[in-house]
């Protein structure tokens, strides 16, 4: 007969941290929280719980970059904040004294964001990913994409104010995000928020998208 595998080996992280038992038999999910062989589901059930589709956050992980993968954030982010996840994701090394500024920058607007999941996106791509990754001769990159004046988390959070100033900073102000993502106007509200995407860690590509989470009462 072959050997059952648990569904969780516990770890031991120290005295301090109690690591609950994997089994708990009253939840009122489908699944215990403690089997990490599935992921909880998304929302917060006012119109039920989402699933997460065919996306797998442990086995989608580019297998030859550190970096990489989909973060969402909230429109109140400080500058702070973001010129640490730029850190994080490598964006910009905290080391380098002088930023890279020969890059391309991409933008595009959707007609219909709650289809498209985005109302305005940028994509950032380094001279070298213009290059190597995209195919452009170096003569076309050269004529085409002069030096930024700004650095590639400047441009970034440039776009991010840009987005601020045009669609407010909260659902108590309306200046056009309402209805975009599905809101009602009363019980459920848009509010901005963002998605930022390391493309490609090695060729520094990056993509940053304004879209919409629904505030409920």
């Amino acid at each position: 007969m072959p050997i059952k595998r648990p569904i969780q080996v516990v770890l031991d992280l120290g005295d301090k941290v109690y690591v609950s038992p994997p089994i708990w038999h009253t939840n009122t999910l489908d699944i215990d929280p403690g089997d990490l062989t599935h992921f909880a589901p998304k929302g917060n059930g006012v119109y039920g719980y989402q699933g997460r589709g065919d996306t797998h956050p442990l086995t989608e992980a580019p297998p030859q970059e550190a970096c990489g993968g989909v973060i969402y954030f909230g429109v109140d982010i400080t500058r702070e904040d973001f010129d640490a996840l730029m850190r994080i994701t490598e964006v910009q090394d905290a080391h380098v004294v002088k930023p890279r500024k020969n890059f391309g920058v991409f933008t595009a607007e959707s007609d219909e964001p709650k289809v498209d999941g985005y109302v305005a996106q940028v994509r950032i791509v380094s001279d070298f990913g213009l290059r190597f990754l995209f195919g452009i001769s170096e003569e076309d990159v050269r004529d085409n994409f002069p030096t930024q004046e700004l650095s590639m988390p400047d441009v970034l959070w440039q776009f991010i104010e840009y987005e601020r100033q045009r669609w407010g900073t909260t659902w108590m102000v309306d200046k056009g995000l309402g209805g975009m993502f599905g809101g009602d106007g009363n019980f459920a509200r848009e509010e901005l928020a963002f998605g930022f995407m390391v493309e490609n860690d090695y060729h520094h590509v990056y993509r940053l998208w304004s879209r919409a989470w629904l505030v409920t009462k």
